[in-house]
């Protein structure tokens, strides 16, 4: 299916009153790519200890926060949100301004968004 782009989702800011900023739905490869920035924040970070680990044990827990952990924030985030009701122009640099509170909870909400549901919340009949 493709993805329309041009079409966003207006969210209410949970701690600012009066906030809100508009996210749109991402490409397979723009998820891609915050997946890939992250990945290689990683390892360039832990290459040489994720090598050298043996027997590494892939997380059970099947969280939107486990998920979110996966990608690139500023990736993610600069291609999601088509505008907000600050007075700042919505920009990568101003993406990286945000404070970290704000930051997680959009990260969550496009993660939430653009992956497949939580097997907690699938509907088995």
């Amino acid at each position: 299916m493709l993805i329309d782009t041009s079409k966003s989702e207006r969210l209410e800011h949970p701690l600012e009153k009066g906030q809100w900023v508009e996210i749109r739905y991402l490409t397979a490869g723009e998820m891609d790519e915050a997946r890939d920035v992250r990945i290689k924040k990683v390892l360039d970070q832990w290459g040489d200890a994720i090598m050298g680990a043996k027997g590494g044990q892939r997380a059970v827990d099947d969280s939107i926060e486990i998920r979110a952990q996966a990608y690139d924030a500023t990736v993610l985030l600069s291609y999601a949100i088509t505008s907000w009701s600050y007075e700042a122009p919505v920009n990568p640099e101003n993406v990286k301004r945000l404070d970290g509170a704000t930051r997680d909870w959009l990260v969550e909400e496009v993660v939430k968004r653009n992956t497949r549901p939580l097997a907690k919340q699938k509907n088995f009949r």
